[in-house]
């Protein structure tokens, strides 16, 4: 498994060697590789279809225009969260000014996360009902989360990020990323006990 994530981020490596030479066709590749999990990262942390969609588009313009400048210090697709990553926090400023809703909705924060809270086939009807309530209320206090620990705790729990990997995507120190994290989990378990459901994790 090392090895073929060694493999594909060589061949990473390889692509952009190539559209640096002027090969649009690899930069399609570099697309087609990564714009699931760019898209899943921002309908995480931006709640709906629309503005992910939007942003993640413009995230793959941002790259294409700046790939003459990669210097390969960072993984391809940690370039490309921070371009994600930048770009949706703008968003959320827009957002905010303008008075638009934000925030990961439920949809968005179950979608493809690895361990993901959902009913087993044979889940009796009191556990579905319990495991509802959890994922409405770990939905709203994400939604509830400033930017920055909401966008730890999604590279990291969701998409699987190092926190080397989240330094990078966010521009800051390892330890920074740990803190955050840290304050983050804090927040969700003081919200979660706040509505009555912490036991229930």
């Amino acid at each position: 498994m090392v090895l073929l994530k060694e493999a594909r981020v060589q061949e990473d490596v390889d692509l952009v060697a190539l559209c640096q030479a002027g090969d649009a066709t690899a930069f399609d590749e570099i697309v087609r590789r990564y714009k699931d999990r760019i898209y899943s990262l921002l309908y995480r942390f931006l709640g709906n279809h629309e503005d992910a969609l939007d942003v993640a588009q413009e995230v793959f313009v941002r790259a294409y225009q700046g790939i003459g400048g990669f210097a390969g210090h960072a993984k391809v697709y940690t370039w490309l969260y921070a371009i994600a990553a930048n770009l949706a926090r703008n968003r959320l400023r827009d957002q905010g000014r303008k008075g638009r809703n934000r925030g990961a909705s439920l949809e968005a924060l179950q979608q493809d996360a690895p361990g993901a809270i959902g009913a087993a086939p044979e889940s009796s009807p009191r556990a579905v009902a319990e495991r509802r309530e959890l994922e409405a209320a770990l939905a709203a206090c994400l939604e509830a989360l400033p930017e920055v620990y909401r966008l730890a705790f999604v590279l990291r729990t969701f998409e699987g990020l190092s926190y080397e990997e989240i330094a990078v995507s966010g521009n800051c120190p390892r330890g920074t990323v740990k803190s955050r994290l840290n304050q983050a989990r804090h927040l969700l378990g003081e919200c979660l006990k706040s509505r009555g459901v912490l036991d229930a994790c």
